[in-house]
């Protein structure tokens, strides 16, 4: 693969990264608006703690692997 494919591949991959990254951010804020409204029981803060632990494990084993491909 030419090195303009493999940052082409690169950019897609960290852009993919960046979503999720985002969508933990969303989650975060979500989840610290709905506990301070007293909203929510601790089994389902669990969860979505849970969800954004996921998301962020699958992060880090994404950079890992585009670390290793170059």
């Amino acid at each position: 693969m030419n090195e303009e494919k493999l940052l082409k591949v690169w950019n897609l991959e960290l852009q993919t990264l960046s979503g999720k990254a985002e969508s933990i951010n969303a989650l975060a804020h979500t989840l610290n608006k709905a506990i301070e409204g007293g909203e929510l029981d601790t089994e389902y803060i669990t969860d979505v703690v849970d969800i954004m632990a996921r998301f962020a494990i699958n992060i880090i084993d994404n950079v890992g692997e585009i670390e290793a491909e170059g």
